[in-house]
């Protein structure tokens, strides 16, 4: 009865919700996003619009490339535990997408923030509806991109894999370990490139728990070493649709706030090596 116990309050503090996060409340990662017809700087400065209208804090935002970062409402004046929402404008549609604290490293998503995206969706779909067809603009000059880091792969540390200690919490995929400390609330400066140079289309957020990443021949922090969630299923089997096709190579370099910290080899992540095998068969 006692490990009983245990296991439960493992699960209410790993995911992080406290009594929200037993049971069945996460769920995997849908799509949110917003079709549109619509010139995009012109959707861009709607989108942003409504964020502003329903106070929501920017974390940070590239007009250039039509994408903004914000504060999830959820525990939003508690900085350990920060939760963000990215939407991104193309030609198409605003993709909204999520990472941080209520996204599990599965790629699994607590039902509160899936409620929020879909909220901001309807949100979003009736202003946009409402605003009418918008006549094109010239897009604006494509901004200068700062030289990329000089740190050579083979001095970055290198990520390691493992299963998880208590699978009936967080299942039986292995996790992606982080030899490093960052903290919570810089998770949203997280950014991972590829060996072809550009960024992954994923979402990133990180685990600190203890039944994850407790290697003692790996992990020389105290406390333990983060895990790092990949998510979003149809961004991961994209991704993994090219490594499978060796249009890339399976190692990644993780970025903080543009600075590589970290090698990660993307064939071993758990989810991205699960739809790998689901697109060979």
């Amino acid at each position: 009865m006692r490990s009983v116990a245990r296991a439960l309050g493992f699960c209410c503090l790993l995911t992080a919700l406290g009594p929200l996060a037993c049971g069945n409340r996460f769920r995997p990662i849908e799509s949110h996003d917003v079709a549109v017809a619509a010139d995009p700087n012109q959707t861009y400065a709607l989108v942003l619009d409504a964020l502003k209208s329903e106070k929501y804090q920017i974390v940070d935002q590239d007009a250039a490339a039509h994408g903004v970062r914000v504060r999830s409402h959820i525990d939003e004046h508690d900085a350990s535990r920060v939760s963000l929402i990215s939407l991104q404008v193309d030609g198409a549609a605003v993709h909204i997408g999520a990472a941080g604290y209520l996204v599990h490293p599965d790629g699994t998503i607590h039902k509160s923030l899936n409620s929020e995206l879909a909220s901001l969706q309807k949100s979003l779909s009736k202003r946009l509806l409402s605003a009418g067809p918008i006549a094109p603009t010239r897009p604006p000059p494509p901004a200068e991109l700062p030289p990329p880091p000089n740190a050579p792969p083979g001095s970055l540390p290198a990520a390691w894999s493992e299963p998880a200690y208590d699978p009936s919490v967080w299942g039986h995929g292995n996790f992606t370990c982080l030899p490093i400390k960052i903290p919570a609330d810089q998770q949203s400066q997280l950014s991972l490139k590829l060996s072809n140079g550009e960024n992954a289309d994923v979402l990133l957020s990180l685990a600190y728990a203890p039944e994850l990443c407790r290697s003692p021949g790996e992990c020389k922090l105290p406390g333990g070493c983060p895990a790092l969630g990949i998510g979003d299923t149809e961004r991961v089997s994209r991704l993994a649709g090219r490594l499978s096709k060796h249009e890339l190579s399976s190692q990644a370099t993780l970025l903080l706030k543009g600075q590589p910290i970290a090698i990660i080899d993307l064939g071993k992540h758990g989810s991205i090596a699960q739809a790998m095998t689901e697109v060979k068969h």
